[in-house]
């Protein structure tokens, strides 16, 4: 079970909510689901579920979730965007949000296949330089050990902005997982990270 109580339905909150609280969840279900007479968080988004104790919160994290992944110009390369993510989700340990974002990587071009060679990414011959490049640049932002080499090779593949844009993707997931990971969202579901 989760340490904190998610709120994966506006009738979850725990408690007597006040009046501003019940408002304030009630404009972030709508702003996730319009329109939708019954709206309900989906298991794989059990953090943001969490986060939305703090409704408001919950609603800026979905905002910036969105955009990091899907309106930064690096991440027009899906395979390189969960590349990152799932390098970042499988060395922070999160199998909850490895697992939860299978799908979304098979969608991009990575089957099963590379995600579970992620464990092995430096004797696979699975990934392409560019795909390297990202797998060891994450791992080294997550451990705190990007060498001014490491970072000129980024910055050499994908230019100053793309360089930057890949390593707050890299900083936004971690930011995920650390907070799956210590708030136990994932107790409970189900879910596997690669061997």
């Amino acid at each position: 079970m989760p340490r904190l109580t998610p709120i994966f339905r506006p009738g979850d909150y725990p408690g007597a909510p006040d009046l501003a609280t019940r408002r304030a969840l009630c404009a972030f279900f709508e702003d996730l689901y319009p329109g939708v007479a019954e709206p309900c968080i989906d298991d794989k988004h059990a953090g943001l579920a969490i986060a939305a104790l703090n409704p408001a919160l919950a609603g800026r994290l979905a905002d910036m979730s969105g955009f990091v992944a899907g309106k930064l110009g690096w991440c027009a390369r899906a395979d390189l965007r969960e590349l990152a993510i799932q390098t970042v989700n499988l060395k922070l340990g999160c199998a909850y949000a490895f697992a939860a974002r299978t799908s979304v990587a098979q969608a991009a071009g990575l089957d099963a296949e590379r995600q579970r060679a992620l464990v092995t990414w430096r004797t696979s011959d699975l990934f392409s330089p560019h795909q390297r490049l990202v797998m060891e640049y994450a791992e080294n932002v997550v451990a705190s050990t990007v060498s001014d080499a490491l970072f000129a090779r980024l910055v050499e593949a994908f230019g100053e902005v793309g360089a930057m844009e890949c390593t707050m993707l890299i900083a936004f997931w971690s930011f995920w997982a650390l907070f799956l990971n210590a708030t136990g969202a994932g107790d409970g579901q189900s879910g596997q990270a690669p061997p």
